[in-house]
């Protein structure tokens, strides 16, 4: 559900973007094909938000080893930051709000909610990877001198590396909407 999430949003995104690379106009029926696919997104959006809440209830509730304390960490720890303001607002509210406003028929507004989910996946993608690991594996023995959980923070070649392969793609992308004139619709 979260693919299918991320791929609607994506899809407006990358829609969006190389209609307005190309200076051209969306017809009505290719609006009218992106507010459906909106409303995709939006239904999909409660559907995360329900599976985000059972994560939290099951990691919380009997206190299970391990995934309480990245539970804590995540709720009110060190990446509370990244699930509250990153997953939680950028990645499930700001959108599903901004879709239910103008009802999926502004395509502009359409596109900051995807700009808006795509970030948040981000930060719900790297809040997995991350929190995921930064508990010991032995933290419930107790074992003298172990941390309660490990810290990370992305180097600079880390960081470089994402940047260089988002500018790769984006170039790829603008590229092949000039040269090849990706979006262009035909009737039938």
């Amino acid at each position: 559900t979260s693919a299918m999430m991320s791929g609607c949003f994506a899809v407006i995104f990358f829609s969006w973007i190389g209609y307005k690379a190309n200076g051209w106009q969306m017809s009505e029926s290719y609006k009218s094909s992106l507010s459906s696919v909106a409303k995709l997104g939006a239904l999909l959006i409660t559907v995360i938000a329900f599976f985000t809440c059972w994560k939290i209830i099951s990691g919380v509730s009997g206190q299970p080893p391990g995934k309480y304390e990245a539970m804590q960490a995540i709720l009110s720890g060190p990446y509370s930051v990244n699930f509250w303001v990153g997953e939680m607002m950028l990645g499930l509210v700001i959108p599903f709000v901004l879709v239910l406003a103008v009802r999926a028929r502004n395509m502009q507004t359409l596109f900051l909610a995807s700009v808006s989910c795509l970030i948040g996946i981000f930060f719900m993608r790297f809040d997995l990877v991350v929190v995921g690991q930064i508990v010991p594996h032995f933290n419930e023995l107790g074992i003298v001198d172990l941390p309660a959980l490990f810290s990370y923070t992305p180097s600079f070649h880390e960081i470089m590396v994402t940047l260089g392969g988002m500018g790769l793609c984006s170039m790829g992308f603008l590229m092949g909407e000039r040269l090849f004139k990706g979006h262009l619709s035909e009737d039938h």
